[in-house]
């Protein structure tokens, strides 16, 4: 796949991580009568917890270990336990640990995923499921919030955000026509609504169509390790390809 989907699944931070809290976030309320509107395509996505999946999943992510070792008295389905190297990207094999609290309860996507990055804040999972559909989940404080994407010449275009919480146990799958998402790119940017939505993007030049800012906004996310930053920028971009 091209240099941007790819650049979603690489291990490498190039610049300061910006931090912000989920009360920043525009995201869609969590209520079943919205995902049941927006909801295409009838079909689900069952929902496991972190330690049973990460168990059955963990050799898929070469950046990720799960160590072999016991602590006395720590259940390690309650306490996940990981390693991940200190600096993304290296050569160097130092690594660092992380602890997953109430693992047995954090709620995640129950299929194999494609790539499994873990920020300071939280992780983020991508799971491919055909047809041009791809799903980014991150796993917040509150639950799991999940962004679906539609795969448009190679890179990951967002258009529609579920939110689960920990009691839930399924979420449905939402479609969009990628011909639609093609024809909104194409379209002329409103620049002021961008900088609105998305303050930063005013340090940002030549942007002219939907498709510059999105590109724009997708390059820049690959260089961010905070999870309300990632989210926020997928809302952004669904807001600017409505």
């Amino acid at each position: 796949m091209s240099e941007n989907l790819s650049q979603m699944v690489k291990n490498g931070v190039t610049e300061q991580p910006v931090v912000f809290s989920e009360a920043d976030l525009d995201i869609p309320p969590d209520t079943e009568e919205e995902v049941q509107a927006e909801a295409v395509d009838p079909a689900i996505i069952e929902i496991s917890c972190l330690a049973d999946w990460f168990t059955a999943n963990v050799a898929n992510f070469p950046n990720i270990r799960k160590p072999t070792m016991a602590v006395t008295n720590v259940d390690p389905n309650e306490q996940l336990l990981v390693t991940i190297p200190v600096e993304a990207g290296s050569d160097d094999e130092k690594r660092r640990m992380v602890v997953f609290d109430d693992a047995h309860l954090l709620p995640i996507l129950n299929k194999p995923a494609m790539d499994m990055q873990i920020y300071s804040n939280g992780f983020r999972i991508i799971y491919d499921l055909g047809n041009g559909i791809f799903v980014k989940s991150y796993g917040v404080r509150t639950g799991l919030i999940s962004t679906f994407c539609n795969d448009v010449d190679d890179v990951l275009i967002p258009y529609g955000i579920v939110r689960a919480k920990k009691k839930d146990t399924s979420i449905s799958i939402i479609t969009r026509d990628p011909a639609d998402v093609r024809h909104k790119l194409s379209e002329a940017l409103d620049i002021e609504a961008l900088q609105l939505r998305y303050k930063q993007s005013s340090k940002a030049e030549n942007l002219e169509s939907n498709q510059d800012a999105v590109n724009w906004l997708i390059e820049r996310q690959a260089t961010i390790e905070d999870i309300n930053h990632h989210l926020q920028i997928d809302n952004v971009i669904i807001d600017t390809l409505v």
